[in-house]
This record gives structure tokens, sequence and C-alpha cells, in this order.
């Protein structure tokens, strides 16, 4: 299971989202770009998760 929240990243905003990671990558992506104007890519995203689980 994967989880990231905007402020893991800086933001004041209590965004979180948490599930399977396809799942995580894709709705914080989607929040990233609709609600802070900012795109990342699929791998990006990834890397945040994987930096978070200290892999």
């Amino acid at each position: 299971m994967a989880n990231l929240t905007c402020k893991d990243y800086g933001f004041e905003c209590g965004y979180v989202t948490e599930g399977e990671e396809g799942d995580v990558v894709d709705s914080f992506r989607d929040h990233m770009e609709t609600e802070h104007g900012i795109e990342y890519s699929r791998e990006a995203i990834l890397q945040f998760i994987m930096r978070k689980q200290g892999l």
C-alpha cells in the first residue's frame, strides 16, 4: 500500500491519498494538476513513493 500527502511536499494542503500504487499515482497527479497547477510525470510520482518507503 502506498500513500502521499501534499504537506510532505511543502504545500499547505490537507490532501492525502492512499491505496494501491497505481491508484495513488493517478490520484496524486490529478490533484496536483487540478489544485496546484503542477504537472508531474508518473515516473516522478513513483519516485516520491519509493523515497517515502525508503527504497
